[in-house]
């Protein structure tokens, strides 16, 4: 009987083992595929090379989470595989070489030492780090015990923005939702949004009027639009109803803008969004506490820059 059993558990055993050797094999040929991965590869010596004092204190809390190389989940309900990873460069690899400025945002920038890696309508995967062009640089990732929630461990600084090197890190909470990465929260409140007016890093003034169903567009360098001029597009319903949820979904009336918290590099960011019955909420800077869900929404109303079908309205120019 007792041979049976430790011939069963070494099956078991080898099996788990062989379908681990799989993901990453398969994680491996995501990321040579694509042009802004393909220097980077599963990380199997956590805990990560950090910028953080290599302490004896440090390698014992980093123990304690249990980190791993990768996880797997059905992130986004789709019956596929999807891996959260933490990641490391080729060796010899000496910086970013591949930069791509293409529609719709450039992908490569920051890709830091996380990845998750997200399974398509198309067979292909998607890959991105949500901390990308952010002051933040996270330690590590992880899984939630039941598969549903990513652990982001991110570096924790106190007022005057020193290292703390006792408590030394926070830990994110994030899930998948609209096919991307954002904070979790718990069930926001519903507003009925009327018009937002959105200014980002200074390159262009936006005003979504969901009464008129148009989106104005003021001065900007896209598009090759002459500056100085107003320019306009109507909003779908279907674009509409992906803005509305956007935009409740970031919770934006629990945004803290007492202590901004600009999380972009460069650039000023400012929203103005007028809601319900006439109110107003102010988001500067993203904002604290606003970091991801704020970005998600920035890099909608990208696209919707880089789209064409813009049209001059001529009356607003004389």
């Amino acid at each position: 009987m007792m041979k049976y059993i430790l011939s069963i558990t070494s099956m078991a055993l080898l099996f788990s083992c062989s379908k681990e050797r799989r993901d990453e094999k398969k994680i491996a040929t995501i990321f040579e595929t694509h042009p802004c991965y393909e220097n980077f590869v599963v990380n199997d010596s956590l805990p990560p090379i950090t910028s953080f004092p290599d302490t004896a204190a440090f390698r014992e809390k980093i123990k304690k989470e249990n980190l791993r190389s990768f996880y797997v989940s059905d992130l986004n309900n789709d019956g596929q595989d999807d891996y959260v990873v933490n990641i490391k460069p080729k060796k010899g690899y000496k910086g970013r070489e591949t930069i791509l400025d293409v529609f719709p945002l450039n992908l490569c920038d920051e890709m830091g030492n996380i990845a998750i890696v997200l399974s398509q309508k198309s067979g292909k995967y998607k890959i991105f780090n949500p901390y990308r062009e952010t002051h933040e640089e996270p330690i590590a990732v992880k899984l939630s015990p039941d598969g549903k929630f990513i652990h982001v461990l991110k570096p924790k600084y106190d007022s005057s923005k020193n290292y703390d090197s006792v408590n030394f890190y926070d830990t994110d909470v994030l899930i998948i939702k609209n096919n991307m990465a954002t904070e979790y929260i718990k069930a926001p409140n519903k507003h009925k949004i009327n018009n937002v007016r959105i200014q980002f890093a200074e390159k262009f003034v936006m005003t979504l009027d969901f009464k008129e169903k148009k989106m104005y567009l003021d001065d900007t360098w896209l598009n090759d639009l002459d500056a100085d001029k107003t320019y306009f597009k109507k909003i779908s319903k279907e674009d509409e109803a992906q803005l509305q949820t956007l935009l409740n979904d970031m919770d934006f009336t629990q945004i803290d803008n007492s202590e901004n918290t600009p999380i972009k590099r460069t650039g000023d960011y400012f929203l103005d969004i007028n809601y319900d019955s006439d109110q107003h909420k102010e988001i500067t800077n993203y904002g604290k506490n606003g970091g991801l869900r704020t970005v998600n929404f920035y890099d909608q109303i990208l696209l919707y820059l880089y789209q064409f079908g813009w049209t001059e309205l001529e009356y607003m120019n004389d």
